[in-house]
């Protein structure tokens, strides 16, 4: 092989490895992932790994849910075009939920009246049910990461959460880990307004 082929071979080598790399930098940017530890409301503590789609300037389009828990017959993904919020069990029954990140995802789930969108494991699947009918006691707080966190090479701890939650939103922070109901049923007909329309589904 002549010195000439092997440069070219070296320069090829090269630009595959950058391409490569450059590549897998975006995917890492574009759909983040971690692990975080999550709190249920009877004591357990599950390992839940999470995965962003995030596009500059926007914010999470879409996520993925990924636990284990006995109530679903093993590990299961909830898939959405949501910002999750939590995930937990009452009376044997599992349920989640999440928040559009804008109008696009709040029109996806037909202007919710409530804007938070909630499901419940039934049959297989995740099932979307009205919001309300999550037990209220799970509709006060978040325990799961709306946002992604400043590192996602390690597991995140419920300590580590409790310390660097994700920054409120709203005008007066009203968006937070704990929240006010009647904040988002304002924040829903401010959004329907926007879309052409009252609030119309559960």
């Amino acid at each position: 092989m002549s010195k000439r082929t092997r440069r070219w071979l070296l320069l090829a080598a090269l630009i595959v490895t950058c391409v490569t790399w450059a590549t897998w930098r975006w995917y890492l940017q574009r759909y983040p992932s971690w692990q975080e530890q999550v709190q249920l409301s009877d004591g357990r503590v599950i390992i839940v790994r999470q995965q962003h789609e995030v596009y500059d300037n926007y914010g999470t389009n879409q996520s993925w849910v990924t636990f284990s828990l006995p109530e679903m017959g093993g590990e299961r993904t909830w898939h959405s075009y949501l910002k999750p919020m939590r995930v937990d069990v009452h009376e044997g029954l599992v349920f989640v939920f999440g928040r559009p990140r804008g109008l696009r995802q709040f029109e996806h789930y037909r202007y919710p009246k409530h804007y938070l969108v909630s499901f419940v494991w039934a049959d297989g699947v995740f099932v979307r049910i009205p919001f309300l009918q999550v037990p209220e006691e799970l509709r006060r707080e978040e325990n799961i990461f709306p946002c992604v966190p400043n590192s996602t090479n390690s597991l995140l701890s419920t300590s580590a959460k409790n310390i660097q939650w994700c920054q409120p939103q709203g005008e007066s922070d009203q968006f937070g880990r704990k929240f006010s109901q009647q904040s988002y049923d304002e924040l829903a007909i401010s959004m329907a307004r926007l879309g052409g329309g009252p609030p119309i589904s559960d």
